[in-house]
């Protein structure tokens, strides 16, 4: 497993408001990314028959299991960037739609490479949470037999809507992944247009999930 699978695998790991289960509550962010990733791992081992006859179920438990704990519109407004005071209230809603989306397939592809006989991952100390906080930085650690630990930080802020806590990026050895997207659709933005742009992440949203290939990046 090449080191960026393995950094965005991990991603999804941590992290459709209908659940498969009752939605976790806990008012600290650490102890709540922990109790998901231990409900989604469960899972994926649970239903890993079902998993190899139809690698497409993955967007089954992305949508139940971990995407009431991401916030793609707060996300997706990120991306967006300086190009969201450019759309419409149609563009923009349609935009949140198929990137949320956009992130179940993508997540689902990465997906593809856990295994969990081989991975864990370490959490930080919740009592470093301070109640007060309404956003916080969450360090974890992938751990895989014979390969160095890697580093991921969590961004999590408090959702007042769903008064929930929900991860927004995820920053890897140092690099934002928020960050490396909203560059990317910033230049097809450039070149397609916002309807252009929403129309290829749908189209992207849609192909199957597939194994990835040695060395493929998830996109």
């Amino acid at each position: 497993m090449t080191g960026f699978i393995t950094l965005t695998l991990v991603a999804l790991l941590g992290l459709a408001n209908v659940s498969h289960a009752q939605t976790i509550r806990n008012d600290n962010p650490y102890l709540l990314l922990e109790q998901v990733a231990d409900r989604t791992f469960s899972r994926v081992a649970d239903e890993r028959d079902q998993i190899n006859q139809d690698l497409d179920y993955f967007r089954v438990i992305i949508r139940e299991e971990m995407m009431p704990y991401v916030d793609s519109t707060y996300a997706a407004k990120r991306v967006l960037g300086r190009a969201l005071k450019d759309t419409t209230e149609e563009q923009r809603q349609e935009f949140y739609a198929v990137f949320r989306e956009y992130l179940v397939a993508t997540y689902g592809r990465a997906f593809t490479q856990y295994d969990e006989s081989i991975h864990r991952v370490e959490f930080d100390n919740a009592n470093r949470f301070d109640p007060e906080s309404r956003a916080v930085t969450v360090n974890t650690r992938v751990i895989e037999e014979g390969r160095p630990p890697i580093r991921m930080d969590f961004k999590m802020r408090f959702d007042k809507t769903d008064e929930l806590w929900k991860a927004y990026d995820l920053v890897v050895e140092g690099v934002s992944l928020l960050n490396s997207k909203q560059s990317e659709i910033a230049s097809v933005i450039r070149s397609r247009g916002i309807d252009g742009t929403i129309e290829l992440l749908r189209e992207k949203a849609q192909e199957p999930i597939k194994p990835l290939a040695e060395g493929e990046k998830v996109s």
